[in-house]
């Protein structure tokens, strides 16, 4: 079952071999990625992303001026980013039983462009996830931003009209209603009015 998407991801490819760089350019789905930079050193790939930040980054090792191992590891702990690590197969092991405590995708050389586009799909599946529990958790942060307004708002009702929490919380949900405005707009009008 493909499940379609109208989201754009960005791709950042930190590698100094030409074939690898084109060997992934041909097998990603060109629709599904806006923007993909290249950059050949760890170096170059360090001042990049002080400059923007991607969805999935692919670093092939080893690179000119380093493995780059750390490099993955560093931003796996700094970004949301997906990380695919595609290392030399005598160390692949090692990098990959290290590597996949901070959910890199570790896979050894060589590689072919089916293996490098499925571990890219799962990336892309996994940012999903991420960007939708990213919305979740600003929509619930947001209702608790404004469950403290109102509940500040009824304590503003109970110290100065003497009313009950009941009476206070009944008050702010009828004038809302009444007034057509949301409680969150009522409830920063009162405490407005009795202010801090």
């Amino acid at each position: 079952m493909d499940r379609k998407t109208d989201r754009q991801y960005s791709l950042l490819i930190v590698s100094a071999a030409e074939q690898f760089n084109t060997l992934v350019k041909r097998v990603l789905p060109r629709a599904q990625f806006d923007v993909i930079d290249i950059m050949k050193s760890i170096s170059q790939a360090q001042r990049q992303l002080l400059v923007r930040g991607y969805d999935i980054v692919v670093i092939n090792t080893p690179l000119p001026d380093d493995m780059g191992v750390e490099f993955s590891i560093d931003v796996a702990t700094r970004m949301s980013a997906g990380i695919l690590l595609v290392t030399p197969g005598e160390i692949a092991d090692d990098v990959a039983e290290h590597a996949i405590d901070y959910g890199i995708i570790a896979v050894s050389k060589p590689i072919n462009g089916r293996t490098i586009s499925q571990c890219i799909r799962h990336l892309v599946a996994d940012r999903n996830k991420i960007l939708e529990l990213e919305k979740k958790l600003s929509t619930t942060e947001d209702k608790l931003r404004e469950q403290r307004i109102i509940n500040k708002a009824k304590w503003y009702l109970i110290a100065n009209e003497n009313m009950t929490e009941e009476e206070a919380h009944s008050y702010i949900v009828k004038e809302s209603m009444n007034r057509c405005i949301s409680k969150k707009i009522l409830a920063e009008e009162i405490i407005d009015k009795w202010g801090d």
